[in-house]
């Protein structure tokens, strides 16, 4: 431990002059690295020679209008420009997210789909251009000590809503196919019937909370061999697009697929509906020194509330 404290030790008092280095090296001369610095052509000239003296070799040959790279100075380079280059990036993206606010926003695919996507451009008009908005889609909610996500929105049991969390939706699933489906194959008269219809189904990952066809048709009581094997997929969006395309019946979250019922492209095939003690919660990072995620959390908390009043 002792001597990797020490190699940081040496890296830290040769920093600047490194810096200097690469400077110099990319402009050719003294003067033009200096003006980039803001110093004189002077001092970034000393800091070049201390490295050198620090370091036992020669860096640079100095010549009439300028300097080259001797070996050394070229196998540094090689070194050092990668590095500063990576150093100077992550540098500079730290302080724009300090003068503009970054909002890291993680939410399953399907609230992103149909929820958040179509309410993004009041989102940035009312909150203005100077809020970046990231929008992580993701089948599983983050990690809890993932610290890079200032936002969560994901399905969740009620019961571990922390303090601060904001219930956004209660888990309603309904039945949902296309009219030309039930054109097609005929009235579903009861729940039941699905149990021989075709099913559309969303792949599960094994720590997600969301309803399944299974426990709808166990929270109805409905118990019976199937007839026919699910089509799965493991995006919402193409869960939806299918039904829509009437290849068979699905389940639909109320609250994400209203828009597609009131425009017709999906109808109830039966008037069931099953609450569960689930639903889709927003959290965020309290700790957070930025103002972007309290802005971002409060913006949908109160588009959440105006429609629930409406």
């Amino acid at each position: 431990m002792a001597g990797i404290s020490s190699n940081y030790w040496k890296f830290s008092q040769n920093l600047v002059g490194l810096c200097a280095f690469d400077l110099v090296a990319q402009h050719g001369n003294f003067t033009r690295a200096a003006e980039v610095l803001g110093i004189s052509q002077s001092a970034i000239s000393q800091r070049i020679r201390s490295l050198e003296l620090e370091l036992g070799v020669v860096l640079f040959r100095r010549e009439h209008r300028g300097v080259t790279l001797t070996n050394d100075g070229l196998r540094l380079l090689n070194v050092v420009r990668p590095s500063m280059k990576q150093l100077s990036n992550s540098v500079t993206s730290l302080l724009d997210r300090k003068s503009k606010p970054r909002v890291r926003l993680s939410a399953d695919f399907a609230f992103s789909t149909f929820w958040l996507l179509p309410r993004l451009p009041q989102l940035r008009s009312d909150l203005g251009e100077e809020i970046e908005i990231q929008i992580l889609a993701s089948q599983v909610p983050p990690d809890p000590d993932d610290d890079d996500c200032d936002v969560t929105i994901h399905v969740n049991s009620l019961s571990r809503m922390l303090e601060g969390d904001v219930l956004l939706l209660e888990e309603k699933v309904a039945a949902v196919c296309s009219p030309g489906f039930l054109k097609k194959n005929g009235a579903i008269s009861s729940s039941t019937e699905l149990l021989d219809t075709q099913l559309l189904s969303l792949s599960k990952p094994p720590s997600a909370e969301w309803q399944t066809w299974q426990g709808w048709f166990d929270s109805l009581g409905i118990v019976g061999e199937r007839s026919q094997n699910y089509v799965s997929f493991n995006n919402y969006d193409m869960v939806t697009q299918s039904a829509v395309a009437g290849h068979g019946v699905a389940l639909g979250w109320l609250g994400l697929v209203d828009d597609l019922l009131q425009n017709g492209l999906l109808v109830r095939a039966t008037t069931d509906v099953v609450t569960s003690a689930a639903g889709y919660v927003m959290s965020r990072d309290y700790a957070s020194p930025s103002r972007g995620p309290a802005l971002v959390f409060d913006w949908i908390a109160n588009q959440v509330n105006a429609a629930a009043s409406s």
